[in-house]
């Protein structure tokens, strides 16, 4: 009968029947894996399995191939010490459902993993005087979520000329940045390279167009690599609640 122990992060929880819960949970060692709870109601439970809490979780199946059963122990409530910051809560329910859209099942991403419980890290910070770091943060989180799950981007140089300073764009194309020489006549066609990801300019007048742009380009590969070959044009959307998540930031 296999089973198995391991860390795992809490992306979804929904009800099944009178007694169940089907259980979406990005675990360390054994990549995203779905499975059943039985709650009965308990409030405990389903305190437990609030989007984004880091658990100790432990599966049991008959045959490897089913579903099977999960038992779980709470280690950390990141929700809970977030509560009253409306802005963060939307950026980790955000984070769960683009890891729950774009990570096949039972396939390891642990550095995937890594990086999300370092975002969780940032985003517990409590620091007042720069809220703008966490979401610098959650942009370079989901440009490490495309790297890792089929499509990097280079940011590092210009793809035509070769130079590694004055860039100003990114190719929708290849992914790549591009200086202002570089674009010539096509820089109206290509998406901003913000200043926090290696852009030689701020975009905007605040750190907020800066996020957006960062969004621009990460929403673009999500949609236009990562999401191209569904041929479903309901799957091909981004998450609600991501969508969600950028019009809160518009809105600031």
């Amino acid at each position: 009968m296999p089973e198995w122990n391991d860390i795992g992060i809490i992306l979804s929880a929904k009800k099944y029947g009178e007694k169940g819960l089907i259980v979406n949970i990005f675990t360390e060692s054994h990549g995203r894996h779905v499975g059943w709870i039985n709650y009965y109601k308990s409030k405990s439970t389903l305190s437990n399995l609030q989007t984004g809490n880091i658990v100790k979780v432990f599966w049991k199946s008959r045959l490897i191939e089913q579903m099977g059963n999960f038992k779980i122990e709470l280690i950390s409530s990141i929700s809970g010490k977030i509560f009253d910051e409306s802005l963060k809560l939307q950026a980790l329910i955000s984070l769960c459902s683009l890891l729950e859209k774009f990570l096949p099942e039972r396939q390891s991403y642990s550095e995937i993993f890594v990086a999300t419980k370092a975002f969780f890290n940032l985003l517990i910070i409590n620091d007042k005087f720069d809220n703008n770091q966490w979401i610098q943060g959650y942009v370079k989180w989901e440009i490490g979520l495309l790297s890792s799950t089929g499509f990097s981007l280079d940011l590092k140089q210009c793809a035509v000329t070769g130079q590694r300073n004055h860039l100003y764009y990114v190719s929708p194309k290849t992914g790549k940045a591009v200086s202002k020489n570089g674009a010539g006549k096509f820089a109206p066609k290509l998406l901003n390279l913000p200043f926090f990801l290696g852009g030689a300019e701020v975009i905007g007048s605040s750190l907020y167009d800066e996020i957006l742009a960062g969004m621009k380009i990460t929403s673009y590969f999500f949609k236009n690599k990562l999401l191209l070959s569904i041929n479903d044009t309901k799957l091909m959307n981004l998450p609600n609640a991501r969508n969600r998540f950028e019009s809160m930031i518009k809105k600031l």
